[in-house]
C-alpha cells in the first residue's frame, strides 16, 4: 500500500454517513487534512482517529489541568492529596471527552449502554493505575503536581486511546471502505 492511500481504518473517516450530522462529517474531514498533511512515513503510522482523539482529548487535558489550577489558585493551602485533586478534574473532563469522541471521532451510533458500560471500565482502569496510584508515587516523590498531572496525562492518553480504539470503539464492525453500504 503506498503511504497516501488510506488503511481501512481511516478510509471510515472519509465517508458520509447518514447517521452522521454536519458537525460529525465536518470533524472527520478536517482531521483527514490534518493527517493528509504529515509527511507520508508518518501517514502511515498515524490512524486518522488518533488525530482526533488527540484534538479532543487535548482539550479535554486542558479542561482538566483548568480545573485543577483553579483549585491550587482559589483555595492555595487546601492540603488536598494530589490523587483528589486529579479526580475532580478528571471525571468533567472523562464525560466531556467520551461524548466528543462518541459523536465526532469515531461517528458511533451503537448502543450507547454497552459502549459507556465499557468506557467505565477504562476510565475506571485508568484511574486507578495512572490517576491514583502513578500520582500517588509521583507525589511521594515530591514531584510538583502541574509536571505529575503532565507525566500521568501522557501514561494514560496512549491507555485510554488503545482502549477506545480497540474495544470501546472497535473497527471490526464498521464499513471497510467508501463503497461499503
Amino acid at each position: 500500500m503506498s503511504p497516501d492511500a488510506p488503511a481501512d481504518e481511516d478510509r471510515f473517516a472519509e465517508e458520509e454517513h447518514v447517521e452522521d450530522g454536519p458537525a460529525a462529517r465536518w470533524f472527520a474531514r478536517f482531521t483527514w487534512g490534518l493527517r493528509m498533511a504529515l509527511p507520508p512515513r508518518i501517514r502511515r503510522l498515524v490512524p486518522v482517529t488518533f488525530i482526533g482523539y488527540a484534538m479532543i482529548n487535548g482539550s479535554s487535558f486542558l479542561l482538566d489541568m483548568g480545573i485543577l489550577r483553579a483549585v491550587d489558585v482559589l483555595v492555595p493551602e487546601h492540603g488536598i492529596p494530589y490523587g483528589v485533586l486529579f479526580s475532580i478534574g478528571y471525571a468533567i473532563a472523562s464525560v466531556y471527552a467520551f461524548a466528543l469522541n462518541r459523536w465526532l471521532n469515531f461517528r458511533e451510533h451503537g448502543d450507547l449502554g454497552k459502549q459507556s458500560g465499557k468506557y467505565v471500565f477504562v476510565i475506571a482502569s485508568n484511574y486507578l493505575i495512572w490517576i491514583v496510584g502513578f500520582a500517588s508515587v509521583l507525589d511521594w516523590l515530591g514531584v510538583h503536581v502541574m509536571v505529575a498531572r503532565v507525566i500521568a496525562a501522557c501514561l494514560e492518553g496512549l491507555y485510554i486511546y488503545l482502549m477506545l480504539r480497540l474495544w470501546v470503539f472497535p473497527r471490526a464492525k464498521r464499513p471497510a471502505g467508501p463503497d461499503a453500504a
